[in-house]
């Protein structure tokens, strides 16, 4: 699988594609992250909004946090 990825820079919107030639059924959105689903639920587009925000910030919350158990 190949990803491929946008940033707008006048919405501050960081997109993902990860199956550009399946159709778009419906999204889901999570605070600042909308998922874009096939009427199966294959995850089909990522759009981050606030990018130069949030992308920073998940960055630093994932080089600090602590590693998970085995097993876990």
């Amino acid at each position: 699988m190949s990803l491929e990825m946008r940033y707008d820079r006048e919405d501050d919107v960081l997109m993902i594609w990860f199956a550009p030639q399946k159709q778009i059924d419906h999204a889901e959105q999570v605070g600042q992250i909308i998922l874009h689903l096939t009427a199966q639920g294959e995850p089909v587009l990522l759009e981050i909004l606030n990018a130069q925000t949030f992308v920073p910030e998940l960055i630093r919350v994932v080089m600090t946090a602590e590693p998970a158990a085995a097993g876990a």
